[in-house]
């Protein structure tokens, strides 16, 4: 799959724009202010990612990541020294993890057309070409592919400071958490792209996924903020 001049463009331009992302209420801007958030609260950790598709979240959100950085490190009006948390904190440039099967949904029962085996299918190559194009390389951006289950043994070592999850599915979920539980710490932020999905039934998907790990592990989650058609943020209290 080549990449279009029109997708070469718009990656191009989201990079000039990337500042007036802060109000817009769909998944550009809650990435844009989860990365807001974390700069603000200088909470070290990786970025992860479960469910890439063409690689637009993950895009996106590395252009929020540097946008802020560069604030940090170049503000003169910051009532602050860069000593201490925060030299600790720029010290590290967080490592942007992409767990995806890039061969579409896997088998499932939702029962939903949108969500059939197969579909939002994308290949690790023409993510990393798109990625390319924002300048987001290995070893800063790695694309793990493979069922959520089979591959929870390549979560990194560092604890989170976002993770976005957006794989629609129950299951995938179910798996998508029980990888990345390790590494949440006080503060990390999850985002849920699809968790009022199937109509916000709290018996289905994202919902009822999350709803047993937290039964399960006894993490307190608080709600953030809503945004996009049926998604939610969350804070992590460890």
């Amino acid at each position: 799959m080549t990449i279009s001049l029109l997708d070469n463009l718009k990656i191009r331009y989201r990079r000039f724009r990337i500042a007036s992302s802060l109000h817009r209420i769909d998944t550009l801007g809650a990435l844009h202010r989860a990365w807001a958030y974390v700069h603000a609260t200088v909470l070290p950790g990786d970025y992860y990612e479960f469910g890439v598709y063409k690689g637009n979240s993950l895009i996106n959100s590395w252009l929020s990541h540097q946008y802020f950085r560069r604030r940090l490190e170049r503000s003169g009006q910051l009532p602050f020294n860069r000593t201490g948390t925060v030299a600790r904190f720029l010290a590290r440039t967080p490592t942007f993890y992409g767990f995806d099967t890039f061969n579409g949904m896997p088998d499932n029962s939702e029962g939903e057309d949108t969500l059939a085996p197969g579909s939002f299918q994308s290949s690790i190559a023409h993510v990393t070409r798109r990625c390319a194009i924002a300048d987001l390389r290995h070893p800063t951006v790695r694309l793990i592919p493979g069922l959520f289950a089979e591959t929870k043994e390549q979560i990194g070592p560092h604890q989170a400071a976002i993770v976005h999850i957006d794989c629609d599915l129950y299951g995938s979920t179910v798996d998508a958490l029980d990888a990345i539980a390790p590494r949440l710490t006080q503060g990390t932020v999850l985002l849920f792209d699809d968790y009022n999905l199937f109509r916000a039934d709290k018996q289905r998907g994202e919902r009822r996924a999350l709803a047993e790990f937290i039964r399960k592990t006894g993490l307190n989650l608080e709600p953030w903020f809503a945004y996009g058609p049926a998604a939610q943020a969350f804070l992590c209290h460890q």
